[in-house]
């Protein structure tokens, strides 16, 4: 899930199913009774259609329900299995305990997954058929433990040998039979040699000037405005920490008002893994400044189940986040993604606007075939906003798609109605790339990205040196989380509370989000394989493409737009 760095600095972070960081398993290794385990208990979920539906009524700007979110008890008495059910679960995993080491079993907040703590001795009696073993990546000593035999999510219950009358109320067991998805390491890049291509290097002042914010009057406002519960989030994984000294030095470097983040979770300055950190750092707070900015820390293993779960428990969390990681949607796999999607529906329920990084590799090639197209994850999920990448041209300063700009269709996901008037079109007045027999890609999934924001020559600091050639929608990104988070200030002042999930409002702006983005294409490409292979992409047009969205925002348009809704008087 990270940043490639090459002759350029691309600050999309996904993750990959590179052989050279994939998990091995550990030939004839015995694992001791007293080693520590942690896995997860997925419940059935109830009500999930009920819940996707008021979904889409809570973020229908034109639905008297819009804007009334759910608080997590709301969500947890929907969603979870009857205390009766959840029960007789519980009690089957508490029954073995004690005799290698005590069993902990914790409810998760809206009580669909049971958390694990036990010891392998315990494991190998609650799952009866499993043999575990040590699986080690070959670059690094951490080693995990899981069942020799490797299945994906949602098609363990019976090898696992869990009695049949609780497979009624449980969808898979998390973290036994199947491996993290791993994340591509990263290169530090040589800054003598930029990108080369009709790119303009942008100043900090010229993006935020651009997208309609007048860079003196957000300093001015951020010193009188009370801002009050309104905070933003960057989210990062490998434990990884933007640099505090970095951070400073960018802000004074480009006169903007000096606001360092919150630190929360285990997390530490990583010289080239903070890369993508930084640069979520730099963006966000030159956007939203003096906002309180949360830095919040992931492991390299959390699933999105995991990280959403942990998100939605912090008390006082931003409800604007900015996610610059992500996945292959297949690598995943159909389990996973449906799960992370039930998270990210219940987000949005809760009021969080989860803005993702649509991805560097334009429609990207899958690794191993080098001949179909990927979907990134969660950019993809129908419940977030996905913001692709554009950039100005050298030449005749015309603004462009940026060729690199993650975009496509969900495999797994179908495409919310809001959507398709908007992709129709594109999809009926558009030439498409090639599709040899229909299997390169589909294009009747989720389409994304939503909007697109500057993903080319983007200014950042890095180790104390200033870099103006960052690029990836990793910038992008943030971009669009700061202008949000600009206009739920202008919100919480009228006394109105959060936006909650936007994808739906975007597509239902009678003024549009701002410029739209008219000339370009992208390519598909592969950082994780294919010998460097390039694929015709999609060609951008007039309304929504599969590169730049709906555009990219303009604050003002924005916020005459968005400012009033929900206000009942």
């Amino acid at each position: 899930m990270k940043v490639t760095l090459t002759f350029f600095i691309l600050a999309f972070a996904y993750s990959s199913a590179s052989t050279v960081f994939q998990w091995e398993r550990i030939a004839n290794s015995e694992v001791p009774s007293s080693t520590v385990m942690k896995f997860k208990f997925a419940l059935k979920p109830q009500n999930v259609d009920y819940l996707d539906n008021l979904f889409w009524q809570i973020s229908n700007p034109e639905s008297p329900f819009f804007g009334r979110f759910l608080n997590h008890d709301q969500i947890a008495d929907l969603i979870s299995v009857p205390e009766e059910e959840l029960s007789k679960v519980e009690n089957y995993i508490s029954s073995y305990s004690g005799d290698f080491c005590e069993t902990k079993v914790e409810r998760s907040l809206h009580r669909d997954y049971l958390s694990v703590e036990t010891c392998a001795g315990q494991v190998r009696r609650i799952f009866p058929n499993v043999h575990l073993a040590y699986y080690q990546k070959e670059d690094e000593q951490a080693k995990l433990v899981r069942s020799e035999k490797i299945l994906e999510v949602g098609e363990n219950l019976d090898f696992l040998g869990i009695p049949r009358q609780l497979h009624r109320y449980l969808v898979a067991i998390h973290d036994v039979t199947d491996l993290p998805v791993e994340h591509i390491k990263t290169e530090l890049p040589n800054p003598t040699q930029p990108w080369m291509g009709d790119v303009k290097e942008l100043s900090i002042t010229e993006i935020v000037n651009s997208f309609g914010v007048n860079m003196d009057n957000i300093q001015e406002e951020a010193m009188e405005a009370d801002v009050g519960q309104v905070r933003q989030g960057i989210v990062e994984l490998f434990n990884t920490a933007p640099s505090a000294s970095g951070l400073k030095l960018f802000q004074q470097r480009y006169h903007i008002k000096v606001n360092p983040v919150k630190p929360v979770g285990k997390q530490q300055v990583v010289p080239v893994l903070s890369i993508e950190a930084n640069l979520d750092a730099q963006t966000i707070t030159a956007i939203a400044q003096g906002v309180q900015t949360w830095s919040l820390a992931f492991n390299g293993v959390d699933s999105w189940v995991d990280v959403a779960e942990m998100i939605m428990k912090l008390e006082g969390a931003p409800k604007v986040l900015s996610v610059c990681w992500g996945d292959l949607e297949t690598k995943l796999g159909a389990s996973m993604v449906t799960a992370a999607n039930i998270q990210f529906m219940k987000m949005g329920l809760a009021g969080f606007t989860w803005i993702s990084a649509a991805g560097d590799s334009g429609p990207t090639l899958n690794p191993h075939t080098c001949d179909s197209f990927e979907a990134q994850f969660p950019a993809a999920s129908p419940y977030v906003v996905s913001v692709g990448g554009n950039k100005i041209n050298k030449t005749d300063g015309v603004q462009s798609a940026w060729m690199h700009s993650g975009g496509g269709f969900s495999t797994y996901a179908k495409r919310p109605p809001c959507q398709e008037e908007a992709v129709q079109n594109y999809l009926n007045n558009t030439t498409l790339p090639p599709n040899p027999g229909g299997k390169r890609y589909t294009t009747s999934g989720r389409a994304f990205p939503d909007v697109s924001g500057f993903a080319a020559y983007y200014p950042m600091v890095i180790e104390g040196k200033f870099y103006p050639w960052g690029s990836g929608t990793s910038a992008a990104a943030p971009q669009f989380a700061g202008i949000i988070t600009l206009i739920q200030i202008q919100r919480y002042q009228k006394g109105l509370g959060p936006l909650g999930p936007l994808i739906q409002t975007l597509y239902k702006l009678k003024n549009g989000v701002g410029f739209d983005v008219t000339v370009g294409e992208t390519y598909a490409t592969s950082r994780q394989g294919c010998k460097g292979d390039i694929l015709p992409g999609f060609q951008v047009s007039k309304g929504w493409d599969p590169a730049t969205g709906l555009g990219s925002p303009k604050y003002n348009i924005l916020l005459e737009q968005l400012l009033d809704l929900g206000n009942k008087e």
